[in-house]
């Protein structure tokens, strides 16, 4: 009905708001017909509509009343995929035969649909949502789901609801305690065989080792470690030795420092042939050269503790005290020449006694002289002995050193007994711990301290039906209706091509319209036409009203 529509030959002029008014005043029943029709449909098809209940009921997943940090759990899987799992299971072609046979449902289907297009309608009308945090319970990560059916009778769908929230508990506790025991069994079948492998590969490493006892690797480390031992007990012995040589030298060092001290006692202790007195020259020089060269000894002694006789500084103290000793020698070959010469050009005496002085002195250099003796001949005893040790270590030395060279017997097949009961022993340890705390979650499984399923909300009862949704029916009808009216108008105002205003007259023939006669029927036409009109109009809404009040009056009498 715009500038561009087209009917016939020619093009319509544009339509105005009372264009559109005169329209709906000239075509009014047939906007209200298929509005009365949708009206009548619609609540006739909402009312014999039967009604669907829905009955919900939610379940808590409760965490584990015992810390995974102390008991681990069987069970891996999460709860979102069990649940789905265990969905699965109920919805079962079994499951839901089961249910359906015990609560009587789709009674009136039964006779006309195949039973496996009620099972899959049952499907439909059960309800599962996922797995959500219940509010305020983030923290203690607690979450729920809900089960819900769609029946008409709402104290069936209780009824159901109840059976399917049982379901979905018991199957649960099932599942896991299978599980678990599963595992347990799995894992204690598997620690059976370790232990038996782990027996016989020890059998045959024992066998072994009492057969090839003395030549395995074990020993030839254990000889190693005995030859090692004896080489360093020969090197501390021969390290003793050396130290005792060389105590022992430095003791007849110290030896013949006392012969040559006493020697020269003995000389300055004897009387001078003229006077008949001993030299006055010991308490002087000679003394002092005495003096000197017995502490140049001593301070070579304490070097050569210290360092090699290749040492610079050793090598000039050595110097310097043979220096000292040529003129200590020097001045008692001088005092010996002045007695020679003084005994000569004298006349014999008699020879007078040694004075008690020099004779104590001579006596404590022979006692200690006796002393560095001693000491001497302890260490040859102790040289001795320790080169006894050393033979005997040697000669262990040799034997062991046989036995080294002769070599392991069966050194591989002994490697891989050992390899195979260190891999059997480790297997064997690792199923022992995993059949304890298997064992552990299957108890704690047992006694249901695991992670369960719990009612939080009993299934409800539905006070009103979810389906149908009557007012929105009803609505929907009747603007179906309306919208019908209108597509049927507008195609019968196409069609039509008469003129019907003086709008139309002057918009398509151009004149000037003078003056307009108005159409003159028969009131008998126009009196029988109204009584039509009245009478089908009277005749529709009666029967329509039959019809509404009969919709709704089998919904309350059928109504649950």
């Amino acid at each position: 009905m715009n500038a561009t529509t087209e009917s016939g030959d020619f093009r319509r002029r544009p339509m105005d708001m009372e264009d559109y008014l005169t329209v709906a005043r000239r075509n009014i029943g047939w906007f209200l017909a298929p509005a009365l029709a949708g009206l009548v449909v619609s609540i006739v098809v909402a009312f014999f509509w039967p009604n669907t209940y829905l009955s919900v009921a939610s379940i808590r997943v409760l965490p584990p009343q015992v810390p995974q940090s102390y008991v681990q759990t069987n069970v891996t899987v999460q709860m979102a995929d069990r649940i789905n799992a265990m969905q699965q299971t109920i919805l079962s072609r079994n499951t839901l035969t089961n249910i359906i046979q015990t609560y009587d449902l789709y009674r009136q289907k039964k006779a006309r649909v195949p039973f496996e297009d009620i099972i899959e309608e049952m499907r439909k009308d059960i309800v599962i949502s996922g797995l959500q945090n219940i509010p305020g319970s983030e923290q203690l990560g607690t979450s729920a789901f809900r089960i819900g059916f769609f029946y008409e009778n709402r104290y069936v769908a209780q009824k159901v609801t109840r059976d399917l929230m049982t379901r979905f508990i018991d199957e649960n506790t099932r599942e896991r305690s299978s599980q678990s025991q599963m595992t347990t069994q799995f894992l204690r079948e598997q620690y059976n065989q370790a232990k038996a492998n782990l027996d016989k590969i020890e059998q045959h490493l024992t066998q072994f080792r009492l057969t090839n006892m003395g030549r395995l690797p074990d020993h030839m480390q254990s000889n190693v470690q005995q030859m090692t031992g004896l080489e360093a007990r020969v090197s501390a012995l021969n390290a003793n030795v050396s130290r005792v040589n060389q105590e022992k030298l430095m003791l007849e060092s110290d030896l013949r420092g006392l012969r040559e001290k006493l020697n020269v006692a003995r000389k300055l202790a004897a009387p001078d042939p003229v006077t008949g007195k001993t030299t006055g020259i010991r308490n002087e020089e000679l003394e002092r050269l005495e003096s000197e060269v017995s502490q140049l000894e001593r301070l070579l002694e304490r070097m050569l503790e210290q360092y090699k006789p290749t040492y610079p500084d050793v090598q000039r103290l050595q110097i310097r005290l043979q220096a000292v000793k040529k003129e200590r020698d020097a001045m008692l070959d001088k005092v010996q020449a002045v007695r020679e010469t003084a005994s000569a050009n004298s006349q014999p005496e008699p020879v007078q006694r040694v004075t008690p002085t020099a004779a104590r002195e001579i006596a404590d250099i022979e006692g200690q002289i006796q002393k560095v003796q001693a000491h001497i001949r302890a260490r040859d005893v102790e040289v001795e002995r320790y080169v006894r040790e050393i033979h005997d270590a040697e000669k262990k030395q040799t034997e062991v050193q046989r036995r080294i060279e002769v070599g392991p017997i069966g050194a591989q097949q002994l490697s891989e007994l050992t390899r195979d009961y260190e891999l059997a022993k480790r297997r064997y340890d690792e199923l022992q711990d995993r059949v304890q705390r298997s064992e552990m979650a299957t108890d704690l499984e047992n006694r249901k301290q695991g992670e369960t399923l719990e009612v939080l909300d009993l299934p409800s009862l539905p006070e009103s039906p979810t389906d149908p949704k009557r007012g929105v029916i009803v609505l929907v009808g009747v603007g179906l209706g309306f919208g019908l009216g209108i597509v049927l108008v507008a195609v019968r105002e196409l069609k039509d091509t008469s003129l019907k205003t003086l709008k139309d007259v002057r918009s398509y023939t151009e004149f000037n319209v003078l003056g307009s006669v108005p159409l003159l029927e028969n009131d008998l036409i126009v009196r029988r036409r109204k009584r039509v009109a009245v009478l089908g109009w009277a005749t529709a809404l009666l029967l329509s009203t039959i019809a509404i009040s009969g919709s709704i009056y089998y919904y309350y009498v059928t109504k649950v």
